[in-house]
């Protein structure tokens, strides 16, 4: 699965500067373990294809884990990064998230994500670090927990982004957060988790309007409108009602539809429940 967005190949200075090493690095890993750009120009120029980045991104949050660039690269080419315990993986996640480094905890959620899946990633490393985080800075009111919060979100988010996405199909599972929601990692997984598996998803970013969703919902024919929030603020009772009301297959999701007149069949709570009520 890869997460390079363009699907052209690239210079060694694009792949140095998207990975922030330098480009004597990206020759030193190729010509000293064997990892590195598959194609050349006629010049003799390296070009790295999409699966070359990926595999050179796992090597970065590889040795963000602390492995040896040796090792790492070993790990990597036999495709056996998966050996790293979740436990592990939390960890290093948790101690980058608090350094507030989010390039290594995109790398670390990049190589989570390669090797366990979405799913996985979500219910076994990163939503039990957010939670931890989140419970420290309900119980103490550490503004440092806080940051660590937003440095987690933010690059898992980037690290969903990095995902290509498969074309738009008839039929998908369409994801969409309630106005004003600052949440919207869970769902994002979960559409993620889905085309993971490779049923149809599209996740829709930022504020969508009614009539986008008109739009969107014609033109796609979607199995169901998932509508996530997380707060009762961004719970938007009459846009649920107003597309259910119109033929549409809308389904509430999260606890802040909670206690609130909702229409249409809500997603259970659980991850895994939700993915099997989605067809799974």
């Amino acid at each position: 699965m890869s997460r390079t967005p363009e699907s052209r190949s690239l210079s060694s200075g694009e792949v140095a500067r998207a990975l922030g090493v330098s480009q004597v690095t990206l020759r030193t890993w190729e010509q000293r373990y064997g990892i590195g750009a598959s194609d050349r120009e006629e010049n003799g120029r390296r070009r790295y294809t999409a699966d070359d980045v990926d595999r050179l991104r796992r090597m970065r949050a590889l040795q963000a884990q602390g492995s040896r660039a040796r090792d790492a690269a070993r790990l990597v080419l036999s495709r056996s990064a998966a050996e790293t315990t979740v436990d592990r993986r939390r960890q290093r996640i948790t101690e980058a998230a608090e350094l507030l480094d989010v390039a290594a905890v995109g790398d670390l959620v990049d190589d989570a994500l390669a090797s366990l899946g979405v799913a996985k990633s979500w219910t076994e490393v990163v939503a039990p670090v957010l939670r931890a985080i989140g419970a420290r800075w309900a119980r103490t009111g550490d503004r440092d927990a806080m940051a660590a919060e937003w440095a987690l979100a933010a690059a898992a988010s980037a690290a969903l982004d990095r995902l290509r996405a498969p074309a738009p199909a008839r039929g998908p599972a369409l994801f969409v957060c309630g106005p004003a929601e600052r949440h919207e990692l869970p769902v994002k997984m979960l559409s993620a988790a889905l085309g993971d598996d490779g049923a149809p998803a599209m996740f829709l970013g930022g504020p969508v309007s009614l009539d986008v969703l008109r739009v969107v919902a014609a033109r796609f024919a979607p199995s169901a409108v998932v509508v996530w929030s997380m707060t009762s603020p961004s719970a938007d009772v009459r846009t649920l009602r107003t597309l259910h009301a119109e033929g549409v297959p809308v389904r509430p999701a999260g606890p802040g539809w909670c206690g609130l007149p909702t229409v249409g069949e809500p997603l259970p709570p659980s991850f895994a429940d939700a993915l099997t009520a989605l067809g799974i």
